[in-house]
């Protein structure tokens, strides 16, 4: 079968930077599940692997502006510690998990360095600006089930139970 909108698909892969260093699937291959067309992966990964069948083996580079962006410079930021005081505790090339104490929402930044006065956080995503070297096998195709579907398009099996 080949991998259409609406293919569950099971991969292996290995990612891979310029430089040789592994990013994912250090010692054997990571392993990732999806149905095809619903965002679930990077688009440029699905888009890859449209058309491929069951045991193919595939090889290709996703750039900066199809996967994690470029990197920005202006997202690299100082703190001093006056207003930010936790910037004390924190360890220069560590990644640090923070919320927003009004959204609750989780956020990440690197801390790129640290002077006498604060902190250099950097809020790129940490594979912005790299070229992903993708290896990965298609271990399985098949076509997506009704539950599947139906959980990720919500709105279109309700209209469509709604009619019947």
């Amino acid at each position: 079968m080949e991998i259409v909108k609406d293919s569950f698909v099971i991969i292996e892969y290995r990612v891979k930077l310029d430089d040789g260093t592994i990013v994912k699937g250090e010692k054997d291959p990571a392993s990732m599940n999806f149905v095809v067309g619903y965002n679930q992966v990077i688009p440029a990964l699905e888009k890859r692997i449209l058309g491929a069948r069951e045991g193919d083996v595939l090889s290709f580079v996703i750039t900066p502006n199809e996967g994690f962006g470029p990197y920005k410079t202006e997202l690299v930021k100082f703190r001093s510690y006056e207003e930010f005081p936790e910037g004390r505790t924190l360890e220069k090339g560590r990644w640090v998990i923070a919320t927003n104490p009004k959204t609750r929402a989780k956020y990440s930044y690197f801390v790129k360095d640290k002077t006498d006065e604060g902190v250099f956080l950097d809020f790129n995503h940490p594979l912005a600006g790299k070229n992903l070297h993708y290896e990965v096998k298609i271990v399985k195709v098949r076509p997506a089930t009704q539950e599947e579907l139906a959980f990720l398009r919500p709105c279109e099996f309700k209209k469509l139970s709604e009619t019947q």
